[in-house]
């Protein structure tokens, strides 16, 4: 973990939790409380110095989060707004900080890899101020170097925070994060109810952090992602036919390997780039089957699996369209086969996927002409 302990965190906790109808920060999500969660971002990005501002029903906040290795804050005014949270949680900064982030308690969710990116992007930056940003928006935590927070703490505007920052636009920078739940927020029971089915499929991004991937992280071509789309849409296929036959896959593991396989196209060794790209944002589970698309080895005998589904879909598709396999990998011969070392990669990947194909098809009793149908068009040809 790369240690980021000249940044503090400041945790906004102190509220009443109006709109919600119950106390947020004490809410059970998953296996810990919103407050346990929210730490754990910043313990988990390396950010050492924790100060929670606390306000409604401060004794008990401290008591059911007493093992948390925090700074408590108690602000008194707390019902004066928010801004005094954050005057209270800047006066609290140690004096070596050199950058804090600004986090409310009821945005739970967000991944530490989100704010080890942060911080990173930080250190390489001119700017004052940092706003991860999700589909053009701007989300929390924001970071702002510590020149700021005495002008913070003397702000005597309207507007807040966010006024105050407003003046200060020119020193600002953004960072686009593949991390929806930078904007999500725990207002309301639906919120709740919402961040709870997010917990359910945790590590496995959703499709519109697959979008900010492919768009904002990557910047890929259309023509990959189009190529992304249909591996995904066979991958589906294969799975669903096993998911029939009684095999117990990860169907939506599958998938979003499948669309998420060539995240990385564009860069050398992308098999191993992708799978490292995916890591730092927290996709972990994705990351071996991303690994292994391009190469993997497989027996008869072993059970097929998640890794086997997305490799097989990926040599069943050239460009946005599906091929057969004995096809692909004729033309691919005739291609690069003059070389010893190219011909034999060629070789073994066709025999990995030919062992998969007959395995796939023996337990679901199909053949792969039956199963792959429209919307995807059978490539006359391919390259």
């Amino acid at each position: 973990m790369k240690n980021n302990g000249d940044m503090a965190a400041i945790i906004l906790a102190a509220g009443l939790s109006r709109r919600m109808q119950r106390f947020k920060p004490l809410l059970p999500l998953g296996t810990k409380r919103v407050i346990e969660r929210v730490v754990a971002i910043f313990e988990d990005a390396g950010i050492q110095h924790i100060v929670v501002v606390i306000g409604h029903r401060a004794a008990e906040v401290r008591q059911a989060a007493a093992p948390l290795k925090v700074h408590w804050v108690e602000n008194p005014i707390y019902r004066q707004g928010m801004f005094t949270s954050v005057r209270a949680g800047i006066q609290a900064l140690p004096g070596d900080c050199q950058a804090f982030l600004i986090h409310p308690v009821d945005i739970p969710l967000v991944r530490h890899q989100t704010v080890k990116h942060l911080a990173a992007a930080f250190k390489d930056a001119s700017a004052t101020i940092l706003y991860p940003t999700f589909d053009g928006r701007r989300g929390h935590p924001t970071l702002i170097r510590c020149d700021l927070g005495p002008p913070i703490v003397e702000w005597t505007g309207t507007g807040g925070l966010s006024s105050f920052l407003q003046r200060h636009e020119s020193k600002s920078l953004e960072l686009p994060v593949a991390d929806e739940a930078v904007l999500l927020d725990l207002d309301t029971p639906d919120d709740y109810q919402r961040m709870l089915d997010r917990l359910a499929r945790e590590g496995l991004p959703s499709d519109n952090e697959c979008c900010e991937l492919f768009e904002n992280i990557a910047a890929l071509p259309a023509p990959i992602v189009a190529h992304c789309r249909a591996v995904a849409d066979v991958a589906q296929r294969l799975a669903e036919a096993l998911m029939a036959a009684g095999v117990a896959i990860q169907l939506e593991q599958v998938r979003t390997a499948a669309l998420l396989h060539d995240i990385a196209r564009t860069t050398p060794n992308h098999a191993q780039a992708g799978a490292r790209l995916l890591e730092s944002h927290g996709f972990t589970s994705l990351s071996p089957l991303v690994r292994a698309h391009m190469d993997l080895h497989t027996q008869a005998e072993e059970p097929i699996d998640e890794a086997q589904v997305v490799y097989l879909a990926d040599k069943l598709v050239v460009g946005d369209r599906w091929v057969d396999l004995e096809e692909r990998f004729a033309r691919k011969m005739a291609k690069y086969g003059n070389s010893p070392a190219a011909a034999g990669r060629i070789a073994a990947r066709r025999e990995n996927a030919r062992c998969i194909l007959a395995k796939w098809e023996q337990i679901t009793g199909l053949t792969i002409d039956a199963i792959i149908a429209s919307p995807l068009t059978r490539s006359a040809k391919t390259s």
